[in-house]
């Protein structure tokens, strides 16, 4: 795990400027604190700040160059399977000098090309100069767990790890996108290949940018594996499949020079990790959770009572308002590519104490998008109601009796709806409330200049590519798998992380095992109501108590409504009232609306901590 930046140019005589590959890797010195190197050629400047995880010796350090010097790279991530692939490139006649992925990762893109990519398992993002064609490939892994931001400059491009080095060019410029700002406020991230600057973009999970003097090329290289195919297995052989899969995607995982924690909330997805390390043969494990003072916000009994079972060397953090507020600014500062979810704040925390005893950390990130988690068992009910009540006398008042059930999603049962309604597919108000929370009205009474977001574009195109005979749960999670996951889950937890110098693997998101899962069926996923089906009876089958593996999801329930009301309200009122660019495309006057309206009791919670994200991110990254 590392952060990297360069600059590339084509032009006659090429204005690649070596000064500013160096202020660049200064603004990702945090993601590498153990070390730094450049490459300053013709046409080509690269740098790279080393978090040292394999192999700690100078001789792993990065800039690395191939052995007949054709090739150069730098790369952040880890290779969980470099043992396998050093192994078949040996038999292939490969030496090796270093222990380190990054080398096994540099020759197999030698020996196998862009192929290579379709071996690997693990998180990446590298640069890979070609000095003999003086190209340039940049490469993000599938699933976006690694960030990789670029921008276009006169004759080439930057890139870097993150969006502040970027800036460090003259000619990347800070204008702010609105398409981009309209679709944070909706969504409360912003979608890859956007990003809330016009001049930056994020290149997407599982894609190649390719950068020659004929130009700039982007490609993807994988897709999730959304097909026919259905696995028809018994509940029992799937389990023990299951099992297989998970406990090997943790025990690559473990693979490390330096010491190895976890994450531990308590609920069955860090349980079920936690047991699984068990099991591979990891004794006192270092164990870390969030706790709150809130009543219905804590869930230290929990993570306590699962240490003790499985005797991890347990730590805990928590988090007050006075902690909350004094962490702010510094926590926001991280988010240069901002998600609204108020549980960055725990999770800064408790990898700052993580970051005291271990380098990598474990998560259980994942598991929802993966094996049909969060509250997916309502919206399939609403969903098979929709598609029964279509066409039967007397729909239209089932539509209103379903609508007075659920009033938080009452707009979902219109009679419209029922009449569009396509069996195996999703009507498009689910989809848009699944992926947008904030209803179109609230954005145009927000928004000066409200730009609608793309949404059928881009959204909706998630959904239906997924073929309708796999089912609505399918293109659920296909979605959250496009979107949620790598552009809010994982960006989010990459730069809370890295904020301490500190490695966050993700196990349920190995590629076997996400092959695996995406062809499940769904009575797998979701059982007569109960979400996560498949990883509870296995939390269940290796000494995980019941009532963990069953309990409701909270995860990180940060008592921020409460805390809006009462300790941070002045805090809240300065931060919005402060925030001078803003005034110039959201209606002040609704915003103090939306601020009143919350404190005498609605919640609007969520679009306020939005609000707060965004008007710090705005001060720091909009002011030249």
């Amino acid at each position: 795990m590392c952060g990297i930046c360069g600059e590339v140019g084509f032009g006659e005589p090429s204005l690649v400027r070596p000064g500013t590959t160096e202020r660049m890797a200064q603004r990702i010195a945090h993601r590498g604190p153990d070390g730094e190197g450049f490459l300053h050629e013709t046409g080509i400047s690269l740098g790279h700040r080393r978090l040292s995880i394999i192999d700690l010796t100078p001789a792993a350090a990065q800039p690395m160059a191939s052995p007949d010097g054709r090739y150069v790279i730098i790369y952040n991530g880890e290779l969980y399977n470099h043992p396998e692939l050093r192994a078949d490139l040996e038999r292939l006649g490969e030496s090796f000098s270093t222990r380190s992925d990054t080398e096994v990762l540099l020759r197999a893109l030698m020996v196998w090309g862009l192929e290579a990519l379709n071996r690997f398992n693990g998180m990446w993002a590298f640069a890979l100069w070609d000095r003999s064609e003086r190209k340039l490939l940049l490469c993000r892994d599938r699933l976006g767990i690694k960030p990789l931001y670029w921008s276009r400059v006169r004759d080439g491009l930057v890139f870097a790890s993150e969006i502040p080095p970027l800036l460090e060019h003259p000619e990347v410029s800070r204008e702010l996108n609105p398409r981009a700002l309209a679709e944070q406020v909706a969504c409360r991230y912003v979608l890859a290949p956007r990003t809330l600057l016009k001049s930056v973009q994020k290149l997407p999970p599982g894609h190649l940018l390719t950068a020659s003097a004929e130009g700039i090329r982007i490609a993807p290289y994988w897709r999730l594996p959304i097909g026919d195919r259905i696995h028809k297995m018994g509940e029992a052989e799937a389990l023990e499949r299951f099992r297989d899969l998970f406990e090997a995607s943790v025990r690559r995982r473990l693979i490390s020079d330096v010491p190895v924690g976890l994450l531990l909330s308590g609920g069955v997805d860090s349980s079920a990790l936690a047991a699984a390390l068990r099991h591979c043969g990891q004794e006192r494990m270092a164990t870390f959770t969030v706790a709150f003072e809130e009543q219905g916000h804590d869930e230290r009994s929990w993570a306590k009572a699962v240490a003790r079972q499985l005797e991890t060397d347990h730590h805990e953090v928590t988090i007050t308002p006075e902690r909350f507020a004094d962490s702010l600014g510094t926590v926001l500062s991280h988010l240069d590519d901002p998600v609204a979810d108020v549980a960055v704040i725990p999770l800064y925390h408790v990898c700052g104490l993580a970051s005291s005893s271990v380098k990598v950390l474990l998560s259980g990130q994942g598991a929802d998008e993966v094996l049909g988690g969060y509250h997916l068992d309502r919206v399939l009910r609403q969903i098979r109601s929709i598609v029964l009540l279509r066409g039967l006398p007397g729909a239209r008042a089932a539509a209103a009796a379903i609508a007075r059930r659920d009033h938080k999603r009452a707009q979902l049962a219109r009679w419209e709806e029922i009449r569009r309604a396509v069996p195996g597919q999703l009507p498009g108000k689910i989809r848009y409330d699944l992926t947008m929370p904030l209803p179109p009205a609230a954005m145009n009474r927000l928004l000066k200049d409200c730009m609608p977001p793309p949404y059928d574009r881009t959204l909706d195109a998630f959904y239906t590519e997924v073929p309708s005979h796999r089912g609505p749960l399918d293109a659920i999670l296909s979605t959250l798998c496009k979107g949620w996951l790598p552009d809010n889950l994982l960006n989010h937890s990459d730069r809370m992380s890295m904020a301490h110098g500190l490695e966050m693997r993700v196990p349920f998101l190995d590629v076997d095992l996400l092959n695996f899962c995406f062809h499940l069926p769904q009575r797998l996923k979701i059982n007569r109501g109960i979400t996560k089906y498949l990883l509870k009876r296995y939390a269940v089958k290796v000494g995980i108590p019941h009532g963990v593996a069953y309990r409701r999801k909270l995860g990180f329930p940060v008592p921020w409504n409460t805390w809006v009301r009462g300790p941070l309200k002045g805090f809240l009122e300065e931060t919005l009232e402060g925030a001078d660019w803003m005034a110039d495309y959201f209606h002040t006057a609704e915003v103090r609306r939306v601020l009143q309206e919350h404190l005498d009791g609605k919640d609007r919670g969520l679009l306020l901590w939005n609000l707060v994200v965004l008007a710090h991110w705005g001060r720091r990254m909009l002011a030249a």
